[in-house]
């Protein structure tokens, strides 16, 4: 039976670059590589294997539907950026794609752990991304700010451990060693080229910067540190911005634009009034704004994120802009030189106004 030594002292060095040591690292850290891997190999399987909807441009369930829901909250005021994005529909798909086929890589990579560390610090990257786009939503809670920061942090430990004896990295350790190339370790795994110290700074510094990353996010997003609790955009209670409002040849035109409220649901539009000194000339009711002959809609992001008549509204959804063109009977009269006001009046009687220009 093999003796352990337990009076061999155990020095810095000897820790540091102990092949033992790594390997039994990488396999303390395999459970937050596997489900690190698997959460971006399910991202992109949904897309590639169960759910091709997601990739299909036409279909409502395309990838840019969360897009356009997202757009309203992004970090740093980079709203632009994505409707930008979104108004040129091959550039949206191909950066679509190119996110999808990364999480493929990144999740099959942190997986069977081949370039382990190299896919983990891609994996802080979607993280950031992720964090930026969506981390300002969640209606229940705060998932995908929770998903980000997870997944920051679980990127963080598995780019200091890489993958351990648990990993194909592994296979690929003698053939680094005997090309001299010792710098692959940096992209694969094995023996980081540093003492005990410097490995302990190494790791100390992810931990500072995933905890840093975390709670700024959280501060910026919801407060809670120094501030009040208070979501910097209201993601529960939909709101209804009206503007461009033109009237010509007894054709009311208006925009809306849903910039808050919860992604699963939407702003349910009951009555549309136009209203001038306090006397309203005209409403038309749900019943009206379902008829094509009354109300024409045309979506800026159809068929994604759309404003869509139902049965008793018009519901808007999270991010959406549409155009609204309303066609008032010909004989309604007005005063032209008294000011004109469009009203706009949601399932739970909360009023949106904008004044309308004559043309």
């Amino acid at each position: 039976m093999h003796k352990i030594n337990t009076m061999e002292p155990v020095t810095e060095q000897s820790l540091s670059l102990s092949p033992l040591f790594w390997q039994l690292v990488g396999v303390m850290a395999l459970a937050v590589r596997l489900v690190s891997g698997w959460t971006y190999w399910g991202g992109a399987s949904r897309r590639l294997i169960y759910d091709l909807a997601k990739l299909d441009p036409t279909s409502p369930a395309y990838l840019a539907n969360k897009l356009v829901h997202a757009a309203p909250g992004m970090a740093f005021d980079l709203s632009g950026v994505m409707y930008w994005l979104l108004a040129h529909p091959v550039l949206l798909h191909i950066a679509i794609i190119f996110f999808t086929l990364v999480e493929l890589v990144v999740g099959v990579g942190l997986i069977i752990g081949f370039a382990t560390r190299f896919m983990s610090f891609i994996g802080l990257g979607l993280s950031v991304t992720l964090m930026i786009i969506f981390g300002w939503m969640g209606t229940t809670c705060l998932d995908e700010w929770t998903m980000a920061a997870c997944g920051f942090a679980m990127s963080a430990v598995v780019l200091v451990t890489g993958g351990g004896k648990c990993a194909v990295d592994q296979l690929l350790l003698p053939m680094i060693e005997r090309s001299g190339a010792r710098w692959l370790v940096w992209l694969t795994s094995g023996p980081l080229p540093l003492t005990t110290r410097q490995v302990m700074k190494f790791a100390s510094t992810m931990a500072v910067i995933s905890i840093v990353f975390t709670v700024g996010f959280y501060g910026y997003n919801f407060g809670a540190l120094i501030t009040p609790l208070g979501k910097r955009l209201d993601n529960a209670h939909p709101t209804v911005t009206l503007s461009d409002a033109t009237l010509m040849d007894h054709h009311l035109r208006v925009a809306t634009y849903i910039k808050t409220g919860p992604d699963t649901q939407g702003a349910y539009v009951t009555k549309v009034s136009l209203i001038q000194q306090e006397q309203t000339l005209i409403s038309y009711q749900a019943a009206d704004l379902k008829d094509p002959a009354k109300v024409v809609l045309k979506n800026q992001f159809a068929p994604w994120s759309t404003c869509k008549a139902m049965a008793y509204a018009v519901r808007c959804q999270l991010g959406s802009k549409a155009n609204w063109v309303i066609t008032l009977p010909a004989d309604l009269t007005m005063d032209d030189h008294k000011p004109l006001t469009v009203e706009f009046t949601d399932v739970e009687g909360k009023n949106y106004t904008a004044l309308v220009e004559l043309h």
